[in-house]
């Protein structure tokens, strides 16, 4: 009895395996492809499965604090032309804000 129990207890934590492999992989690909492949997942897998922490390694990147920010183009707000993050560096202090701040 407690060679089947062991059998099924290593086979369940074989598939969660898996399925966090799974997650894993999906979360590093493009938002687009995460939020499509996140509308099929079962709402109890979200009970089972590390959610939170797995998003926060597939993508949380590489900078760390003191790191100098990759360069990027933008377009002003008025959209009548863009600024490079790199002409301003060494210029005047730049506030990255990102998400929505109301």
């Amino acid at each position: 009895m407690m060679r089947k129990l062991g059998i099924v207890l290593a086979a369940l934590v074989a598939v969660w395996l898996v399925l966090v492999a799974v997650v894993y992989i999906e979360m590093c690909r493009p938002p687009e492809k995460i939020a499509a492949f996140m509308a099929k997942v079962p709402v109890p897998v979200f009970l089972v499965l590390p959610f939170e922490t797995l998003w926060s390694r597939a993508r949380g990147g590489t900078l760390h604090n003191g790191d100098i920010a990759p360069d990027f183009d933008l377009q002003t707000v008025a959209k009548t032309g863009s600024v490079r993050l790199s002409s301003l560096r060494g210029v005047r202090p730049v506030v990255l804000i990102f998400g929505s701040y109301t």
